[in-house]
Order: structure tokens, then sequence, then C-alpha cells
């Protein structure tokens, strides 16, 4: 396993550093300078020309790239054009809130559609057409629209939930944690939970037809411990794989709810941050979404491993 995870890490490192110069060179192409988003519409060429000297972006393109690089190597990823923050720390701010909504959400699809894809393989009839509407449903709502509607229902109606804002795990406690992230993680589970359903009633009905679960059964084994022990770890690696994949989709699809539901995450600070032309928040938030893409296949690879071995050799 340990020679595994190290070819795997293997390939993670020059595909970040091929992410980060892609990511440097397209937002090089966006128009405006952010000398001049910074200093406004009144100042003079002569003060935008100095700004930009002081920022470092007279300089070629290759040179700021290398001298970014090289502090990025280091752990610095440099300061806010707008308002001189470290670009770590505003990063370190926003994780949080997004890391939280896209984990427990998509740690609740897995759970959900799990449980929706198991029975609808198993019981099929009925079961299996409701899964498959319920599916089918979910993923044709656009999850912006079902976010307003959760809010109008359950945050304006019912005041059961709050709307906007969200509430720090350390500072605040669970609770209000946990209260603020019910209605996003809702609209965003929804979307997904129809991918994870089929896929798992797809893998189970797979497993199902198996000679080895015909014989188990033969052999008087009960039924309830061939599906557990023996159905849902075979069932379980393209569940798992495409759960992988969610998470990844979770991420860009956190951008809008962290807007509807004015959460501080990243997706907000990358808008904002494009918007003013704060092009290093911009570079280091793309490095921290890629590399944790890159944790993520890598946990997703080692869990699919450790079901089935045969793809260690690989």
């Amino acid at each position: 396993m340990t020679r595994f995870v190290l070819r795997r890490l293997a390939v993670a490192v020059p595909l970040l550093l091929i992410v980060a110069a892609i990511s440097f060179f397209l937002v090089q192409l966006v128009p405006g300078s952010p000398a001049a988003a910074i200093l406004g519409n009144t100042a003079t060429q002569e003060q935008v020309d100095t700004l930009e000297q002081s920022l470092g972006l007279d300089k070629p393109v290759l040179s700021q790239f290398g001298e970014w690089l090289g502090h990025a190597l280091q752990g610095n990823l440099g300061a806010s054009y707008t308002t001189g923050q470290s670009v770590s720390d505003a990063l370190a701010q926003s994780v949080a809130p997004t890391l939280s909504l896209a984990i427990l959400s998509t740690l609740l699809t897995l759970v959900v559609g799990l449980v929706l894809g198991m029975a609808a393989a198993v019981r099929g009839g009925r079961t299996d057409r409701l899964v498959q509407w319920t599916g089918s449903l979910g993923m044709a709502i656009p999850n912006f629209w079902l976010a307003a509607l959760l809010i109008f229902v359950f945050a304006i109606k019912l005041s059961l939930f709050p709307a906007i804002g969200y509430a720090e795990l350390g500072t605040d406690g669970i609770g209000p944690w946990i209260s603020h992230l019910v209605l996003p993680i809702i609209a965003l589970s929804a979307v997904n939970l129809g991918q994870i359903a089929f896929q798992a009633r797809a893998a189970f009905a797979d497993a199902l037809s198996r000679d080895y679960v015909r014989t188990l059964h033969a052999t008087g084994v009960p039924r309830r411990r061939v599906l557990y022990k023996h159905v849902l770890r075979n069932a379980s690696v393209p569940v798992v794989q495409v759960t992988g994949l969610t998470f990844i989709f979770t991420l860009g699809g956190v951008v809008v709810l962290e807007l509807i539901f004015t959460l501080p995450g990243m997706g907000n600070l990358m808008l904002r941050s494009v918007q003013n032309h704060d092009f290093s928040v911009v570079q280091g938030g793309v490095l921290y979404f890629s590399l944790v893409v890159v944790l993520v296949n890598l946990v997703i690879d080692v869990a699919t491993a450790a079901l089935d071995p045969r793809v260690r050799v690989r």
C-alpha cells in the first residue's frame, strides 16, 4: 500500500505544478490592471505605473511566475493587492465554511444514496421506481432554485433555521454551526443524490447477480449477512469512486450557494478577488482548490485499493 500511495503522490506533484502554471498565465489574460482597479478611475497613468512597479507587475510574466513559484514552494503565497493581508491567512479564514459544506454534503449524499441504491436493487418494484423518480427529480432541480425555496419555507415561514450567515464551530458551538449549514447542505445534496443512488443501485444489482452470491444463498448463509459482508464490499468500489467525483463537483456548486446564503467561504472570496483584480488571492485560491482535488483523488484511490486489492498492482 505504501508503494501505491507514493506512486500516486509522484503523479500529483507535477500535476499541481502544471495547474499552477496554467492558472497563472490565464490570469494574466484577464483585461484590466490590478493597480488601476486598486486606485480607481481617478488615478493618473503615472500613479498606476508607480503602483505596478511597487507590486512587481511591471516585470515580464515569466519572471513574475518564477518569483511566485519560488515563494509558493516556501509556503509564501504573497499578499492581497487590495487589503495587504497575507493570501495564506485570507484563504485559511475562508476555507472552513467551504470544506464544512462540501464534506457534510458529500457524506449525507453518500449515506442516503447508498441506502436508496441498496433498497432499489434488493427490493425492486415500487421501491426501485420511487428511487429512480426521486433521484431524477433531484438532479433536474437547480440548486440555487431549491436554496431559495428552502430559505422561504424553513427560514422565513417556519423560522426553523437561519437564512444567511455562518457560525464558527470552535467559538459558537456545534449547534449554531450545524443550524447555519442545514439548508445549504440540503440544497447541495439534492442535486448529487441521484448520481450516488443510481450508481449504488447498478453496483448492488450487478453484485447480486454474481455466482458467488447464489452459492452463498444455496449453502444457507443468511441473506442479511450476504448483503452486508459480501455484496456491500464489492458494490462499494464504484460508489466510492463516484463519490470522489461528486465531492469535486460539489466544490464548484459551493460557490453559488455561498452567495445565496452569504457564507464567508472560498467561493465568495474568489469572486470578490476576481472582481477587484486581486490576482494574488485568485492564484492562491486555485492552488488550494487543486490541492484539495489531488488529496481527494488520493483518498479515493487508497479507499478503492483497500476495498479491491487488485487495484494496487496497476
